[in-house]
């Protein structure tokens, strides 16, 4: 097994002479093989080793984990940082998932632990069998070759000595080395995505269809892997000829960046939405399309507004892309959106959130969707609304009250409820008069101001997003 550990290790360098290694261990199979495998392979590498351990507070059984794993870095004689993260309550204040705040929470404690150790490098115990569900994961959730790669061996300074092995290879092991890891009891519920595929999808897939699946989905990411890493050479080297930039705004030109393979459009869309964000969370295949759209064929002035922070803007000569400290952003200390005023009627412009909003006022409207919950319009009773009439985004406390049902929700419990993504929820136009949210564009209107057999008057709005310009 150290054999195979050696020569994924030298196939893709990731350890050399000198290097300070930080293992995360949570006291799991995977995690503990890793560190024993590390310990055994450290002085014919020359590396210097820690243990790193975080205590998310989900489980009671945690400390107990945390102890175990002290007292096995102990009995090795190598460094053990351990930190306890109050993950639930960070998700309560967040709004992230259970596990994505799990995940960014113990990486950042990771990178300090890391620098603490001199600038090391952290070490995973991610595995084929990971990689596989990984790959899995992406290609439901509708990735292009950047996920279906799955893990790369090496990110940054990330390491993952243990890709190459199996998840059974991995327990063989632990059963060599009479290791007597912690199990997880959350690793048996299918509330998870990756839980499923795992104890479900994956065995429903080897039983009925392939029984070679999981040889077949490492082959696809590692040719995948290899491709991709093609594509952004390629992206790379056009780069210098297609973007210029300075400390404001990145400039993508038109005529230069039509002559590119679309593939390598893409990719160099994403790389410039990172440069100017600092990561591609929350970035998705639409945004790229939309970006990409906008470079070639977008009118002269149209903005659109990413996730998180970033804005694009066509001007005469191609794409402009903005960070989130831009002046082109109207926002608040909170970092939310300033009120636009509607004009009623008329046509309100709100480059911010990459839309527009038609107001139109009449007294015997021929509309099919009075009323409606659909899409992006919605219609209200004139003579209730309290002027004046605004577009916003969310803000700390907001309630709402959805059409057709009785009583109030907290916003944030709605967008839950509607799988609003969590990046997103910072940019979706909320329309409010003086009594509050009047409509989230695109999803549902309030119970206020609601149409009824009385109404005399109406109010019909119609939104229309950026790319629809």
């Amino acid at each position: 097994m150290l054999n195979k550990v050696r020569a994924w290790i030298d196939r893709h360098s990731l350890l050399a002479a000198g290097d300070r290694i930080v293992a995360a261990c949570s006291g799991g199979p995977d995690s503990l093989a890793l560190v024993h495998m590390l310990y055994e392979l450290r002085r014919e590498y020359k590396i210097e080793l820690a243990v790193a351990h975080v205590n998310h507070m989900f489980r009671p059984e945690a400390v107990e984990e945390a102890r175990f794993v002290k007292e096995y870095c102990d009995k090795l004689g190598i460094a053990c940082y351990q930190q306890e993260i109050d993950v639930p309550a960070f998700i309560h204040t967040s709004g992230k998932s259970a596990q994505e705040a799990a995940r960014m929470l113990r990486y950042r404690y990771l990178r300090e632990v890391a620098a603490d150790f001199g600038a090391a490098k952290i070490a995973t115990g991610h595995h084929r069998d990971d990689q596989i569900e990984t790959v899995l994961i992406n290609f439901i959730r509708g990735a292009g070759t950047g996920g279906l790669k799955g893990m790369k061996p090496r990110n940054g300074d990330i390491i993952r000595p243990l890709l190459a092995l199996s998840r059974a290879e991995i327990e063989a092991y632990i059963t060599a080395n009479s290791l007597t890891p912690c199990l997880d009891s959350s690793n048996l519920k299918t509330n998870y995505l990756r839980n499923r595929i795992r104890l479900k999808l994956l065995p429903l897939l080897a039983s009925e269809y392939n029984p070679s699946i999981h040889d077949s989905i490492w082959r696809t990411a590692e040719v995948t892997g290899d491709e991709y890493d093609y594509i952004c050479q390629a992206a790379r080297k056009a780069w210098r000829s297609v973007i210029t930039e300075d400390a404001a705004r990145l400039l993508v030109e038109s005529s230069k960046f039509a002559r590119l393979h679309t593939a390598v459009k893409r990719e160099l869309i994403r790389q410039a939405i990172e440069k100017k964000r600092g990561t591609l969370t929350g970035i998705s295949f639409v945004h790229v399309e939309n970006l990409l759209k906008m470079t070639l064929h977008g009118r002269v002035g149209t903005f659109f507004v990413l996730p998180g922070g970033a804005i694009a803007r066509k001007n005469y000569i191609g794409l402009e892309l903005f960070g989130g400290k831009s002046g082109l952003f109207r926002q608040a200390e909170a970092g939310k959106y300033r009120e636009t005023f509607l004009k009623l009627p008329g046509v309100t412009q709100v480059p911010d959130l990459g839309i527009k909003v038609k107001a139109t006022i009449v007294d015997r409207p021929d509309f099919s969707d009075a009323g409606s919950n659909r899409g992006n319009s919605a219609v209200f009773d004139l003579g209730l609304l309290l002027p004046p009439l605004v577009v916003r985004t969310r803000l700390p406390g907001d309630r709402f009250r959805p059409l057709g049902m009785k009583g109030s929700k907290k916003l944030k419990e709605y967008f839950i409820d509607v799988k609003v993504p969590q990046t997103e929820r910072d940019t979706v136009p909320l329309v409010c008069d003086s009594q509050g949210i009047l409509w989230i564009a695109g999803y549902r209107q309030s119970e206020t101001a609601k149409v009824t057999g009385q109404t005399t008057k109406f109010l019909k709005l119609v939104m229309t997003k950026q790319e629809d310009f």
